[in-house]
């Protein structure tokens, strides 16, 4: 995934900020799920990005443990398998490895297709049991600098990148957490957000707009799909 792909999804998720927003710092388990770029292969365990993210956070105020359950050369179906064990109960949030599986399948023989519906199956796993999935792809970071010799796997700038991208998201979905059990304890967005989100909020939730609750889910599960005026809107109200 270009680097420039993770700051639209950075952008992306201050959207949540306005229409979920936590009062203060969250006490969280994150699970950090997949496969070598996870686990942090090659690297020393202090410099892999499940590491880095928890420490990222900590220094941002939040009490949250994150836990790599990354694991060298497993395909999706090793994933899978191993998904209710490896992610505990009281998972609020997975950090999920969209790609390490790839490298892996080809030595398998696993199809993409095959491959496509493991990943689906883990999603609808980890969102029944109400916990928020955070997508993420090592590929295209912009430079090898941020790879090992192979190509592949990160080095220590690589994973701190990854965490650095992960931040704002994770944090956003913290504060979703605790907004879900207390939803009227939540600030309005401001008339401005409002009119400049109006238009994504009737393309995206139409179905639910009247709402209040749901409208914000709605909002949330559409992140990389919001318009640049309600984007700079956000991030003026925030800046404020």
């Amino acid at each position: 995934m270009p680097a420039s792909r993770f700051l639209r999804l950075g952008h992306a998720a201050l959207l949540v900020g306005v229409f979920i927003l936590a009062s203060g710092p969250a006490r969280a388990q994150v699970v950090a799920f997949g496969t070598s770029n996870v686990s942090g292969w090659n690297v020393a365990a202090n410099q892999a990005s499940p590491t880095q993210l928890q420490d990222m956070l900590r220094a941002a105020g939040y009490k949250a443990t994150v836990i790599n359950a990354g694991v060298g050369g497993d395909t999706s179906a090793d994933m899978l398998n191993r998904v209710e064990r490896d992610i505990p109960a009281g998972t609020k949030i997975v950090v999920l490895d969209m790609i390490g599986r790839l490298f892996n399948h080809q030595k398998h023989g696993i199809t993409r297709q095959q491959g496509d519906a493991n990943m689906a199956a883990i999603e609808a796993n980890l969102r029944g049991r109400g916990i928020t999935v955070i997508p993420v792809n090592v590929a295209g970071l912009g430079s090898w600098s941020y790879y090992q010799d192979d190509h592949f796997h990160l080095t220590p700038e690589g994973h701190r990148l990854i965490a650095q991208h992960l931040l704002l998201q994770v944090e956003v979905a913290l504060g979703s957490a605790q907004v879900a059990q207390a939803p009227s304890t939540t600030p309005a967005p401001s008339a401005d957000v409002r009119a400049a989100c109006s238009a994504d909020a009737k393309r995206l939730c139409a179905a639910v707009i009247t709402d209040e609750v749901k409208r914000r889910q709605c909002m949330h599960d559409h992140l990389s799909e919001l318009s640049k005026d309600c984007l700079a809107a956000i991030a003026k109200s925030r800046s404020q």
